[in-house]
C-alpha cells in the first residue's frame, strides 16, 4: 500500500512539474511575441549626451590645468 501511494505521488509530483514548466514556457513566448516596447525614460538624441560629457570632460580637463599652472 506504501509502494502505491509513493508511486501516485511521483505521478502527481512529475505532472505538476509539467505543468509548472509549460507555463513558464507559455509566459516567456508571450512576453517575447509582444513587438512594442517604450522605454521607461523618454531621452533626447543620444549624441546630445555624449556631446554635453565631452564638453563637461574639456571644462573639467581646463580645471586642472589652472590648478597646475598655479
Amino acid at each position: 500500500m506504501a509502494s502505491t501511494i509513493l508511486t501516485s505521488a511521483k505521478h502527481g509530483a512529475y505532472v505538476a512539474i509539467g505543468l509548472y514548466l509549460a507555463m513558464v514556457l507559455l509566459v516567456s513566448l508571450s512576453a517575447q511575441s509582444q513587438s512594442t516596447f517604450e522605454a521607461p525614460i523618454q531621452v533626447a538624441h543620444p549624441g546630445i549626451q555624449f556631446e554635453h560629457r565631452a564638453n563637461q570632460a574639456l571644462a573639467d580637463q581646463a580645471d586642472f590645468a589652472g590648478v597646475d599652472g598655479a
